[in-house]
């Protein structure tokens, strides 16, 4: 499988480095150049972007799974924030740092690439998971995203087997 790092806005290459050293696991992961964060996704009343929008600026770059990876904060609707969003039915997802606290600690590098290895989950078509261990569970909180751990439970390492494997061809 190959995956592909969008940054959009300014984005530290540590962090890429992060994101992209937990997803090796998965294939091949490559970073493609910078991109502005689109002034369409802001919502002035929130001050926050809609993280939607970032999707169809992702459809020309190569790869497999195509994450994007953002400083902005985030929101979908229903949703007062979000540390990353995918879809189930697309191949593309993204993150967001904004949210994740100082890059100097050493807690800021084990929540981008939980984060990431998340949302990258649920393009292999997984939901979120009730064991609080596994990477699939929802983070609402920093706390949520530091007690669960790195990697898919047995349930969702299954459930995604048969796609990675597709894709790994």
């Amino acid at each position: 499988m190959k995956i592909t790092l969008k940054p959009f806005g300014p984005v530290d290459p540590a962090t890429l480095e992060h994101i992209a050293k937990a997803l090796r696991p998965f294939g091949e992961v490559a970073v493609a150049p910078p991109a502005p964060v689109p002034a369409s996704a802001f919502v002035p009343k929130r001050n926050q972007y809609r993280a939607s929008p970032f999707f169809p600026l992702c459809q020309e770059e190569p790869g497999d799974r195509v994450l994007a990876v953002t400083p902005v904060d985030l929101f979908e609707d229903g949703l007062n924030f979000v540390f990353g969003y995918a879809t189930m039915q697309d191949r593309y997802g993204i993150i967001s740092t904004a949210r994740l606290g100082p890059p100097a600690t050493p807690a800021y590098g084990d929540r981008v690439a939980k984060e990431a290895v998340h949302e990258i989950g649920h393009t292999l078509g997984l939901d979120h998971d009730p064991n609080p261990a596994c990477v699939m569970h929802f983070s609402s909180r920093l706390e949520d995203t530091d007690r669960k751990g790195l990697a898919f439970c047995a349930t969702c390492t299954k459930a995604a087997g048969l796609t990675v494997r597709r894709l790994r061809k």
